[in-house]
């Protein structure tokens, strides 16, 4: 007997595969790298990585009604993708992993946003619009740490 796909569990696992490679290189690039304060924004970018990752993972377990309740309204706003002095990326490697950094989170933005607007069930939409919103809200935080450099 074949199992029925569930299309939400679906969206999830790609989700999370792309939650997953981020949590990876985050992990990669903060091992190798010797500055303070970008070392401890990647490892606040593979907390935040890990958190989504265990909500994910929760909610292909025991479903996401609960997980859509806790979301509630999410305002999007359009982060701010312009790289840092991209003159410098080869001569800094500090300036390298913020826009690294700022790339994929802005990749999976616009990813988790697409989905959202093409999605067929308002569940599906509300889940990842706030996927976006976490990875608006890590944009951030690249911004905040990275323009001090």
């Amino acid at each position: 007997m074949s199992e029925t796909k569930n299309p939400i569990n679906t969206m999830l696992k790609l989700a999370l595969a792309t939650l997953k490679k981020h949590h990876k290189y985050y992990q990669e690039a903060a091992a190798g790298v010797y500055v303070p304060e970008v070392k401890a924004l990647l490892m606040v970018l593979v907390e935040t990585e890990s958190i989504l990752i265990e909500k994910i993972q929760g909610m292909l377990y025991t479903g996401i009604v609960e997980a859509i309740d806790e979301i509630g309204e999410v305002e999007l706003l359009t982060p701010d993708a312009t790289p840092f002095d991209p003159s410098r990326n080869d001569s800094d490697p500090r300036i390298f992993i913020c826009n690294k950094a700022l790339e994929q989170e802005m990749k999976a933005y616009t990813f988790f946003l697409s989905i959202a607007a093409r999605a067929r069930s308002e569940v599906i939409s509300r889940l990842y619009e706030y996927f976006a919103y976490v990875k608006y809200d890590q944009m951030e935080k690249i911004r905040r740490v990275c323009k001090t450099l």
